[in-house]
């Protein structure tokens, strides 16, 4: 690459186009790499030196501001607005074919960036450490004791989460949405999964076995007996950086399970009565 000298005693690299422009997480690996190998005694790493400056510009050219700032009427371009965070310059590199020879010009391989684009994606496995409230749950009827042959129905609150976690010490904001509700009503029968939440059943109806209304999740429980009811919640997430606009996905899910109250089962017997439950909740059967 032809160079000529700039008014402050550094080197000017020519057209943009001539140097290598890798993103803002390949250039900041390449320089950590190459620090590690230098701190590891590696002789090619002599050969090789990286430096964030600002870039100036004349016409037609391009060099770094290797004193601090751009000399005469040569300008720097702006540096990104970096929400607060300083922002990162351009990141520069220059060789030589020996220890002893003297460095070549520099040359520009990334641009100028901002903290938040070195950071790793947030992982499932981050998700899964966070600490998730379980899904609130619901029964109706609202009773720890129920009839064998009448079933109960179950809800779930589908209600998203927002949690405040770091990414290497940068804050971040995970959001946690419910994708799938899977339902163990805990009397031997398959689990039962949904993508809704369930609803209530309409009011002052009776649940007669098998014959729930499209978008109830209900059980009913053919044998007597204490059952304990858990709920499985499956969560997608996604996260926001502090300052961004831009919600990135969690490449995974979490899972929390929440464990209702027990309930007790009792086996439903038929009573000849004069009157209604209605009229006489005391009356057999009722």
């Amino acid at each position: 690459m032809a160079s000529t000298s700039d008014p402050k005693g550094g080197l000017r690299a020519d057209a943009i186009d001539e140097s290598i422009n890798l993103n803002a997480k390949q250039a900041a690996g390449a320089a950590a790499a190459h620090a590690a190998a230098r701190a590891a005694g590696d002789p090619a790493a002599a050969l090789r030196e990286y430096a964030r400056m600002e870039q100036c510009e004349g016409p037609g050219y391009v060099y770094p501001a290797t004193l601090g700032s751009c000399p005469g009427a040569d300008g720097a371009v702006p540096l990104p607005d970096c929400a607060g965070f300083p922002a990162l310059a351009h990141l520069w590199t220059r060789t030589r074919p020996s220890p002893e020879a003297p460095w070549g010009p520099w040359s520009k391989i990334a641009d100028a960036s901002c903290p938040q684009d070195l950071l790793p994606p947030f992982t499932a496995e981050d998700f899964r450490r966070l600490p998730l409230a379980p899904t609130t749950t619901a029964l109706h009827p609202n009773t720890p004791h129920l009839l064998t042959g009448l079933g109960v129905v179950a809800t779930a609150d589908p209600a998203t989460q927002e949690l405040a976690a770091t990414l290497l010490d940068f804050p971040i904001t995970v959001r946690a949405t419910p994708t799938h509700y899977t339902w163990d009503f805990g009397d031997g029968a398959a689990p039962v999964t949904t993508t809704h939440p369930g609803s209530p059943f309409p009011p002052d109806s009776r649940v007669p076995t098998g014959s729930f209304p499209p978008g109830v999740i209900g059980h009913p429980f053919p044998r007597p007996g204490a059952y304990s009811i858990t709920l499985t919640t499956t969560w997608a997430g996604e996260y926001q950086i502090a300052g961004a606009t831009t919600w990135l996905p969690v490449n995974g899910t979490a899972t929390t399970t929440t464990t209702h109250t027990p309930v007790t089962v009792h086996e439903s017997r038929s009573h000849l009565v004069a009157d209604t439950c209605h009229d006489n909740p005391a009356a057999p059967g009722c």
